[in-house]
């Protein structure tokens, strides 16, 4: 018997990952169904023989130290004498994955993958709001299409209301299958094709449905906008997505909020960002302004010599919290009006100004 490290063509030192490598790559080469040649299947079993006591770190121990003979009553027997118990059976689980597809299933959990393959399809929408829906109390009312539970059946998907236990499964909604492969027989269980995994067959299928028990239509809904939503905001409402296939889950609606530009205002934060407009006058000599916020009108104080650029902030003028009570401030940025055309008379005072 050659080496276990030669037939896998890897060092002595490999790691984990390098010896799963080289068997998926080795094990894909020979395999009996891909590789005609006469030596394939002796060779594919030496791979497997090979990668079942380099895998298990206590064989390859075993191994490293006393050579083949301490195997000598699995040679040449692939997989027959390898142990799958313990964590070493996870590895086992991914190599299956690549010979027999993503549907190989070792839990044997059908029931939870047939709640899931008849559950109702999830919905996801894009609902576009103004600024004020996110920061006064806002209902929005919004529309879609998807599959509700058919109202002439009662969502059945049956002309009469009776439903038949299949006959493939006995109701199961699950079948299982005995697969030969190259570490024997390996009982693979699936969703039944004849029921689609529901454990039942309908004979008078409902003519509006086709059997289904749902069919599509136009749902409406109110939806009530939090205040202090951002773009990042997604909310959920359980069970209004799509109906689930003959009775079964209903789907989720997701909503992703996306806040339209503002003309006046800036959000940053919590905090909303806005410009106030001054004259020449009242930088200059200071004085008392209307400041329009989003919510009223207040007097702000301007302090003589005021700077172009400089900003004031108006407490609880902003976004109020997702979450909590606090709420943002309207901080207003100073723009000094600079008149491009003034009278004569004004003309003459600037001037007069200038002198002093």
């Amino acid at each position: 018997m050659s080496d276990y490290y030669e037939i896998l063509g890897i060092s002595k030192d490999a790691d984990e990952k390098e010896i799963k490598r080289a068997y998926r790559k080795l094990a894909g080469e020979y395999h009996p169904d891909k590789n005609k040649a006469s030596d394939a299947d002796k060779k594919f079993k030496e791979i497997n023989e090979a990668y079942s006591v380099l895998s298990d770190p206590v064989k390859r121990r075993n191994y490293d130290q006393f050579g083949n003979a301490d195997f000598s009553s699995g040679g040449g027997q692939g997989f027959s004498g390898a142990d799958f118990g313990g964590a070493n059976f996870g590895g086992f689980e991914d190599i299956f994955s690549d010979f027999f597809g993503s549907n190989f299933n070792f839990s044997g959990n059908s029931s939870e993958q047939r709640s899931r393959s008849n559950s109702g399809e999830d919905i996801e929408l894009i609902l576009e709001v103004n600024l004020k829906d996110v920061i006064f109390p806002t209902e929005k009312d919004i529309s879609f299409y998807a599959m509700s539970k058919c109202s002439y059946c009662n969502g059945t998907g049956s002309k009469s209301g009776k439903v038949d236990t299949c006959n493939t499964c006995k109701g199961l909604g699950k079948v299982q299958r005995v697969t030969q492969s190259f570490i024997g027989n390996i009982s693979m269980e699936s969703i039944c094709p004849t029921c689609k995994g529901s454990g039942k067959v309908i004979k008078d299928k409902c003519n509006h449905c086709i059997g289904s028990g749902r069919i599509k239509e136009l749902k409406k809904m109110k939806i009530k906008i939090p205040q202090g939503a951002s773009n990042d905001t997604v909310l959920k409402f359980a069970g209004s997505g799509s109906a689930g296939l003959n009775g079964e889950k209903s789907g989720d609606l997701y909503l992703n909020i996306k806040i339209l530009e503002d003309k006046e205002y800036k959000r940053e934060g919590n905090d909303l960002l806005g410009t106030l407009n001054i004259d020449i006058p009242t930088a200059v000599l200071g004085g008392v302004v209307d400041v329009k916020t989003i919510y009223d009108t207040v007097k702000l104080k301007i302090p003589a010599g005021v700077q172009d650029g400089e900003r004031f902030k108006i407490k609880n003028k902003g976004v109020p919290s997702l979450h909590g009570s606090r709420v943002g401030d309207y901080i207003v940025k100073i723009k000094v009006n600079i008149p491009k055309k003034i009278s004569y008379k004004e003309r003459a005072l600037y001037q007069e100004l200038m002198k002093l």
